[in-house]
């Protein structure tokens, strides 16, 4: 088996490299690159709690083989995204067999939010990778019951949690789940490997805050970032379910979080044809699926549901509706809808083969545009760019609220106020300015001053939904009459 999951880490990392976006298309993005050349939480470079692994790895490429800071990312991300891939053909293989596992494998590689969200310097992909790789792990653990497969599931719990320390609570449940009834010894081993690993990223990352100039500094610096990033989730609605609790709001969380398993992760929004077939597709696939449920796919849901619910729950109330969060429980969404198709009768079976085949048709001309293509925010840095020669760039005001990141790593020559109101530049600077621009349709501004649309980016939700439409205002005063 070591062969074939080798080959097919090998093969889906090739794919997911050569099909990887040109640029940093989110805001996300740009503070890991920036993080890469200053580790400095309080300048959200990147952002608490900082993804001290992804982070390392990415410096390890920048340093070792002077890749730039946006391939350094990519490749890591594209080798997360591989890892998750060859991962649930191990696990698939284990509780459903060789020949569902291959079908699983390759529908789940070329599925539109895990193709999309591995070629992108995001962390998602490598978490989710690590994090699946542990779950291998404690499904040998339920069996075995040795050392070996406990450390393997420990650390790889500590590194998924280095990767992204808000999956904290769900590897510490898959990591649990199996030890449930088993000696004192074996918790207590794998509680000390967990913690030891755990410390691997911890201590460094404090360590490094702690000298850092901010309004907190020693060791409780770390500390003060996390609680600062907490505070500010919780005053957004967007992203804090209990900010705003009514069932129109909670309706249209599950419309954005839970329909979007279907609209963006498989990618049915994609275009008409491909909502109706996909839709009829996966309608198809999970009756079959609960008409057809056996004693396999109880131990399944048995196996997989705690981790899962747990998961989409963090997403749900405290996450923004972005479906790269929900990238590890995609592959039990592909499990219902293939494994309904695949247990029909006789040739009927090889209809399991139409949903790899949809998501192909999806995914192919997404990747493609989204490695031909820069994301909207690069096209308005750009645009601006052909716009303005460097030595007029520090005349030119620019108001932003979503693409000041992008002008930050791009092109640092523009004056850049984030998320301020107008009164908030000093007259003189507006005198002076050359031209106003902004990137918010409602930003606030004195009497005498209207937005005019000079250019607007745009691409499929499909590809990437944060800043997948980016309109650029110029902000003129109104002429009397």
């Amino acid at each position: 088996m070591r062969v074939k999951v080798i080959l097919i880490f090998t093969a889906v990392f090739a794919l997911y490299l050569v099909s990887r976006s040109p640029g940093l298309d989110e805001w996300d993005s740009v503070q890991f690159a920036l993080g890469l050349r200053e580790f400095n939480l309080w300048k959200h470079q990147p952002h608490p709690p900082g993804y001290p692994l992804y982070i390392c790895l990415g410096r390890a490429g920048t340093r070792w083989f002077g890749w730039s800071p946006e391939f350094a990312l990519e490749f890591v991300s594209c080798a997360g995204g591989a890892l998750f891939v060859a991962a649930w053909f191990c696990i698939v293989r284990l509780q459903f067999g060789e020949r569902f596992a291959w079908l699983l494998t390759g529908t789940l590689a070329v599925t539109p939010v895990v193709w999309m969200t591995a070629t992108r310097a995001l962390t998602d992909g490598l978490a989710s990778g690590l994090l699946s790789v542990e779950l291998y792990w404690s499904l040998r653990l339920r069996t075995g019951r040795s050392y070996q497969q406990l450390s393997a599931a420990a650390l790889f719990a500590a590194a998924a949690t280095g990767a992204r320390p808000q999956l904290l609570p769900v590897a510490l449940v898959i990591l649990i789940a199996p030890l449930r009834r088993t000696r004192a010894k074996l918790w207590l081993a794998g509680g000390a490997i967990f913690i030891a690993g755990c410390l691997v990223w911890l201590l460094p990352t404090w360590y490094s805050q702690s000298v850092l100039p901010g309004p907190v500094s020693g060791w409780r610096s770390y500390p003060a970032q996390l609680y600062s990033q907490w505070r500010w989730r919780f005053d957004h609605p967007g992203v804090f379910i209990g900010q705003e609790v009514s069932l129109m709001n909670i309706a249209k969380r599950f419309a954005v979080h839970i329909l979007g398993w279907f609209g963006i992760g498989l990618g049915l929004l994609w275009s008409p044809w491909a909502l109706i077939a996909g839709g009829l597709l996966a309608a198809c696939g999970l009756v079959l699926y609960f008409a057809r449920f056996d004693a396999r796919d109880g131990d399944f849901w048995k196996i997989h549901w705690s981790w899962a619910a747990l998961l989409c729950a963090i997403v749900f109330c405290f996450l923004p509706g972005d479906q790269r969060y929900y990238m590890p429980v995609m592959p039990l969404l592909l499990v219902a809808v293939l494994r309904g198709l695949f247990q029909l009768p006789g040739p009927l079976r090889f209809g399991a083969l139409l949903l790899p085949a949809l998501l192909m048709s999806v995914s192919v001309p997404a990747a493609i545009e989204s490695h031909r293509e820069p994301a909207p925010p690069i096209k308005l840095v750009q645009f601006l760019e052909r716009q303005y020669p460097p030595e007029q760039r520090h005349t030119v005001v620019l108001l932003l609220s979503h693409c000041q990141r992008h002008f930050k790593w791009y092109a640092p020559d523009f004056a850049v106020y984030e998320n301020a109101p107008l009164s908030a530049v000093p007259a003189e600077i507006l005198t002076a300015a050359k031209a106003i621009y902004t990137d918010e349709p409602q930003q606030a501004r004195a009497p005498g001053w209207q937005l005019v649309l000079d250019a607007e980016f745009s691409r499929s939700l499909v590809i990437y939904g944060k800043h997948h439409d980016v309109r650029l205002f110029r902000v003129e005063r109104i002429n009397e009459p």
